[in-house]
């Protein structure tokens, strides 16, 4: 499912990023492109050299390609229709952008732990509360 979020980062920065929502992944991820422009220089980092100087920053997360490393950022403000969440975790993908992904972002748990998510199949209808 493609929705448009709004995606606040440091300082007040803020872009509408196309999104999937996809509660397998733990985190939210971000393109490396996007998250610097919203205010995170240490997303244009490679992640392994900010593995040994943060291993902390650095969760393993599973993705479109297997499990990858991301150097993990804190979005201030994340908003989808009326739904918001603060303090949301992200991780970063280190590729530009990928050109099989569809959408900018991806919307994980860290977002979606935050309302009631009710998945109706017969009917082919998600919603979030």
């Amino acid at each position: 499912m493609l929705v448009m979020a709004r995606v606040e980062g440091e300082r007040g920065t803020a872009r509408e990023l196309s999104a999937a929502i996809d509660f397998n992944y733990a985190y939210c991820v971000v393109l490396r492109e996007d998250a610097t422009q919203l205010g995170f220089p240490r997303a244009a980092n490679l992640h392994t050299d900010e593995w040994r100087d943060h291993p902390e920053d650095t969760p393993w997360f599973t993705s479109m390609r297997g499990i990858d490393r991301g150097i993990k950022v804190t979005f201030p403000r994340i908003s989808v229709g009326p739904l918001v969440a603060k303090n949301v975790d992200a991780v970063v993908l280190e590729q530009e952008h990928p050109r099989f992904v569809v959408a900018d972002f991806v919307i994980g748990r860290s977002f979606l732990k935050n309302f009631k998510l009710t998945v109706d199949l017969k009917k082919g209808h998600l919603s979030l509360d």
